[in-house]
């Protein structure tokens, strides 16, 4: 007698990720005066010598999530299984 089982399993899954990050604030330059702290939101810079070339970066963040990633994965399996019994007497 011989018996043949076949399985099969299809996953689907999502495995989602969030990054969280703190407050940031900052900035650099060369040639530049900020004309108070710089955290202040009426702070305005100004070229310290006119004529030079001068550069300002300025860079704020909220706290709060910084990067989401979403992987997507299917795993399709098939198996299968084939059985022989002999019986005697």
């Amino acid at each position: 007698m011989q018996s043949t089982t076949t399985t099969t399993v299809d996953i689907t899954r999502t495995i989602e990720t969030e990054i969280y990050g703190g407050d940031h604030s900052s900035w650099s330059g060369s040639n530049v005066t900020p004309s108070a702290d710089i955290a202040g939101s009426s702070t305005t810079f100004a070229v310290t010598t006119a004529g030079d070339p001068w550069s300002l970066e300025i860079t704020t963040r909220d706290a709060g999530v910084v990067e989401t990633i979403d992987v997507t994965e299917t795993i399709d399996q098939t198996s299968t299984t084939t059985s022989l019994s002999i019986f005697s007497q």
